[in-house]
This record gives structure tokens, C-alpha cells and sequence, in this order.
């Protein structure tokens, strides 16, 4: 199969990155980053990122923060080490059409230059039609995600996000997700980019580079972001008497807290009457419900061992008669 040369288009501009270390080129991928919204970004300016939020990626965005350094992160480490393995794997998957590594480059959208796309692998039908290749390891812990409620594989939402607005710069609405989730064998997920769906990402990158380049913060979402974005409170209390939410929420954390409490004290009775019945047993059972009270030996500051029973409860499947 020719393999058809890339260049820009009326969509996009290609900025390449020249042949350096891997350091430098790394560094030359960060400043370009900032000076636009990336595909791994999206998922935070959607709500799907459950460990960043919106505000806390303006603050980068905007200088006003440095970003995180996970550059020594296992999780990261592990999945830089496998993304060539994982490419060429699925290049001899797939002698029917050219993949390349398109991670020396990136493509920037014409008329919206802050919407840029860096991809992990670039493919080529025999047709001449480009699609995207999107390199993910996860660890067992995260299989769950990718999973339906069936048990078919799918790409988590937070990933789709990313490759769907790749689809927005690139104008490639086709793709693979190829996946190492845990130590099992690599799975591919095809792909076709939602219309609606890019129109989405689209708009929300372009609002959220508006908030970033008028220096107006997007809508915090978190207690975290509160404590970012007023470091030193004013001592007064604000009287919002006239706001029935505000009131209504209130009163519904008043009442889960006192929920809360009664739960506490409930559970703690219960332990209590249920170590009474235990005696000097290790344990007691009653149909499919054990529990346990047994001697624990726990060194504490690698000085003294300290020695306790600890209480265990927990319910066991009935085996067959």
C-alpha cells in the first residue's frame, strides 16, 4: 500500500517536532499544550475527570499554577514503556492498512489554532481515508470501565471525549482505542465519532478557552476548588436568608449528618450485644452471617507490638447441599 504523505489541509496545520531527545521533545510538546486545549484535557472540561476538575485545569492553563509532574507516576512510566509495543502489535494485527506513530507531530484546527491534537498512531486505509489510533494501558482495578452492564467492551466516556474531539481537529471520524488492560492479552475497540457529540466537545473547549483567555475562572464544582480560589476567607458569615435552596440544602446535610450519627451509635450497639454472644469464641455463625473476634498482633512504629481483638463482619455464600 503507497503511503499518502501528510500535510496540512484546509482543516488543519501540522506543527512537527523535530528530532531531539526525548526530554526536549517532551518539553517542546508541554509548551504547545498550553498554548491550546488537547484531547486528554477534554474529559476534565466535561466533568468526566474524576481527579482534576475544570478550575483546577484553568489554573494551569492560565499560568497560574504549574502542573502536575507525573512524569514518575508507575501508571505512566508503564503505559510510555508499552505504547510502541502496543503499536506495533497492532500494526501486524492490521496488514490491511498503514500505522504509523504519529506522536512526533500535531495537528492544529484553522480557525480555532487553540483546538490541538496530539495522536498516538495515525492509520491509513487502502482507500486513502485516515483514522485515528488511540494507545490506553489500564490496571485491573479500572477493567470495570471498560465494560458495559453487559459485559461488552467499550471505551469509558472519559476516553471517547478524546478521541471524538481528535475527530473534530483532524476531521478523521473513524478509529481504534487499542487497549492493555491489566497483564490480559491487548483488545481493540472500533470507533465512529457522534455528530452531536462533537459538536459538544466542541463547543465546551471553545467556551473553556474562552474563560482561559479572559482570565474569568469557569464554575468551581468542588470544595477543593473553593479552598484554591479563596486561600484566605473573609471572616464574616454571609446571611442568604431568602434562598430556599440554600436552605434546603442545608437542612437535608443537617439531617443526613444526624442520620449519620444515630447509624454510628446503632452499629456500635449492635457490635457490642454481638461480642457478648461471641464469649471466648473466635467467632459466631447464623445462616449465611459470620462474625468474627479474634487476636491481632500489630507492630506499631516498629517499636512495641501491640495486641487487640479486632471485631470482623461479613456475609458468606451458602454452599449446595
Amino acid at each position: 500500500m503507497k503511503r499518502i504523505p501528510l500535510k496540512d489541509t484546509e482543516r488543519y496545520t501540522i506543527e512537527r517536532f523535530r528530532q531531539c531527545k526525548k526530554t526536549e521533545r517532551h518539553l517542546a510538546w508541554l509548551k504547545s499544550r498550553k498554548a491550546g486545549v488537547g484531547g486528554s484535557d477534554m474529559s476534565t472540561i466535561l466533568g468526566l475527570n474524576s481527579f482534576k476538575t475544570p478550575y483546577e485545569l484553568w489554573l494551569e492553563k492560565t499560568g497560574r499554577v504549574e502542573p502536575e509532574d507525573i512524569s514518575d507516576k508507575w501508571a505512566v512510566i508503564r503505559g510510555n514503556a508499552l505504547e510502541n509495543e502496543l503499536r506495533k502489535r497492532f500494526r501486524s494485527n492490521h496488514p490491511e492498512m498503514l500505522v504509523t506513530d504519529g506522536t512526533d507531530k500535531q495537528f492544529i484546527m484553522r480557525g480555532k489554532p487553540y483546538l490541538r491534537a496530539s495522536l498516538d498512531g495515525i492509520l491509513q486505509k487502502e482507500n486513502g481515508d485516515f483514522g485515528i489510533l488511540e494507545i490506553k494501558t489500564a490496571s485491573n482495578r479500572r477493567a470495570g470501565d471498560w465494560h458495559d452492564e453487559d459485559g461488552n467492551l467499550r471505551i469509558p466516556p472519559y476516553y471517547l471525549a478524546q478521541v471524538e474531539f481528535y475527530a473534530i481537529v483532524t476531521g478523521w471520524t473513524w478509529g481504534y482505542v487499542y487497549v492493555a488492560i491489566g497483564d490480559d492479552e491487548p483488545v481493540e475497540i472500533p470507533f465512529k465519532a457522534d455528530v452531536e457529540d462533537m459538536a459538544a466537545i466542541d463547543k465546551a473547549a471553545s467556551d473553556f478557552w474562552h474563560f482561559v483567555t479572559s482570565s474569568t475562572p469557569p464554575q468551581l464544582t468542588t470544595g477543593g476548588d473553593v479552598q484554591k480560589a479563596f486561600p484566605e476567607p473573609t471572616p464574616d458569615i454571609v446571611d442568604e436568608s431568602a434562598d430556599d435552596h440554600l436552605y434546603y440544602l442545608l437542612a437535608r446535610y443537617e439531617s443526613a449528618n444526624r442520620m449519620l450519627n444515630d447509624l454510628k451509635a446503632t452499629q456500635k450497639e449492635l457490635q457490642e450485644q454481638i461480642i457478648l454472644r461471641i464469649g471466648s469464641h473466635t467467632g459466631v455463625r447464623c445462616g449465611n452471617l459470620q462474625a468474627t473476634y479474634k487476636t491481632t498482633t500489630r507492630k506499631e512504629y516498629v517499636v512495641k507490638a501491640a495486641t487487640y481483638r479486632k471485631f470482623a463482619f461479613k456475609a458468606i455464600e451458602e454452599k449446595e447441599q
